[in-house]
């Protein structure tokens, strides 16, 4: 991910932190700060969780992030979940059914700010258990695979 993507986390207060002491030698007492960035989830499934998408990299200006607020990056993260879907390669998060675009499209995009940072798909029927399966989650334990590639039309 690059600096600049973390550092709008950063300045948006979306950035994780995790501190570990190593108690064990004192002598040699070393600490050790992980940050954690929000992801995207494609499904439930450990291996379909995805570093956030970075704007810049999908043809945004640089200057874009300067300006961005976190409702554009909302947008921008629905834009880039539509493609997924279009692709075949989104699932609900709830009840892990492949999502289409349908008439009138039957998912949500929806902005986890509980236990992690996370965007994730889910049914609007099944929203009511999101919570049931995000309980203990841990967002230091997810390895995030960076995210596909779309065309994301820029305005």
């Amino acid at each position: 991910m690059r600096n600049e993507l973390l550092t709008w986390f950063a300045r948006e207060g979306l950035l994780l932190s995790d501190i570990v002491t190593g108690a064990e030698d004192p002598e040699n007492d070393e600490i050790k700060v992980t940050l954690k960035a929000p992801i995207v989830a494609l499904s439930r499934t450990s291996s379909d969780f995805r570093e956030c998408p970075d704007p810049v990299l999908f043809g945004y200006p640089e200057s874009s992030l300067e300006m961005m607020e976190l409702e554009d990056m909302h947008q921008f993260v629905y834009e880039w979940f539509e493609k997924a879907v279009q692709a075949g390669m989104a699932r609900c998060f709830v009840c892990n059914k492949v999502l289409d675009m349908g008439e009138e499209k039957p998912w949500d995009a929806i902005f986890v700010t509980e236990q992690l940072y996370c965007w994730l798909l889910a049914h609007y029927d099944c929203k009511r258990y999101l919570n049931r399966d995000i309980k203990g989650r841990n967002p230091f334990e997810v390895q995030a695979q960076p995210p596909e590639f779309f065309e994301i039309g820029v305005i």
